[in-house]
């Protein structure tokens, strides 16, 4: 069990929170650049790339799916910090929480988390067999320390990977295994054999059912491809790729086949640029794509969760922003 939590925060002098909107979007970017930018000078390296448009569409489609699991602090003009949580089923996630650099350590950070914190409360929620996760930065301990606070202990290292690996070092499906783009299937099987093929996958991988994220995943141009058994079609896995160089989710039933299925992946198109993938360092991936060419490019995210929930042996991520 969680140790108790602390006493509600209270908010600032002159800070208002209120529930966050599609207009606070773009105020929620900069907030969030500012404060990976003042982490970068603390580390003494480059500021981080803009892709300000992938932000505010990622930012836009978690506020769909789950409008509660928004919020803004606020000091009546402009946005001081951010949340963002989804809640799939009985697992509720922390996406973002970022304060201006300025005004961290002053409590609104934890303001922001007790807002977004399923209705019920954390307590409550955890009673009642509910799972709450996030990834945190493993270089920020402040951080760490206020979400195992409410029982999401730190569990595993997640890595980055990125580049361009050598496709003749991993070790390729075997022939028993074949791989169908989810379009092809909707066409002959339709779109609910597929959404219920893939329900036990993610049951599995995540502890949840994932047809709004398939659904969103699809129309942000990932391309999904099923991976089945040639004699009894029964399925084996999934994964996506996209032709940034993204390359996740992706889950296999069997670990061994994982390292396949990521090589039948990589071969199904050139990327603009680098490959990225999300890999826990429990994986069955880590070896063979480091043996493959591809590196970390920072230090590890840590996944911390109140009971473990994510199959890191078999299971690559989407992003740190949801798994």
């Amino acid at each position: 069990m969680p140790e108790a939590s602390p006493e509600p925060a209270r908010a600032p002098a002159g800070v208002i929170l209120r529930p966050l909107m599609a207009d606070d979007l773009p105020a929620c970017a900069g907030v969030f650049y500012a404060a990976l930018d003042k982490l970068s000078e603390q580390r003494r390296e480059a500021p981080w790339p803009r892709n300000e448009a992938s932000m505010l569409r990622l930012y836009g489609r978690l506020l769909a799916s789950h409008p509660p699991g928004g919020a803004v602090a606020t000091d009546g003009e402009r946005v001081l910090g951010f949340g963002i949580a989804v809640e799939r089923d009985r697992t509720w996630f922390l996406a973002f929480l970022f304060v201006e650099p300025a005004l961290q350590g002053g409590g609104i950070g934890r303001l922001l988390l007790e807002r977004i914190l399923p209705a019920s409360g954390a307590a409550a929620w955890l009673a009642d067999g509910g799972v709450l996760a996030t990834c945190a930065e493993s270089i920020q301990p402040v951080s760490t320390g206020l979400y195992a606070s409410l029982g999401m202990q730190p569990r595993d290292p997640i890595y980055q990977f990125v580049g361009s690996p050598r496709l003749a070092d991993l070790r390729r499906l075997p022939p028993s295994i074949e791989g169908l783009p989810f379009e092809r299937l909707e066409t002959t099987e339709g779109a609910d054999w597929l959404a219920e093929v893939l329900a036990p996958l993610d049951l599995a991988a995540v502890g949840y059912r994932r047809d709004t994220d398939h659904r969103d995943d699809r129309a942000e141009g990932r391309r999904g491809i099923l991976f089945r058994d040639r004699g009894d079609g029964r399925a084996v896995g999934y994964g996506y790729v996209q032709a940034s160089g993204r390359l996740g989710p992706a889950y296999v039933t069997d670990a061994d086949l994982l390292e396949g299925v990521l090589s039948d992946l990589i071969g199904r198109l050139q990327p603009a640029g680098a490959w990225q993938l999300v890999v826990p360092g429990a994986s069955a991936a880590t070896a063979p794509l480091l043996r493959a060419g591809l590196r970390f490019d920072e230090p590890p995210i840590v996944h911390c969760a109140s009971a473990p929930c994510l199959d890191v042996e078999a299971y690559l991520l989407r992003s740190f922003a949801l798994p």
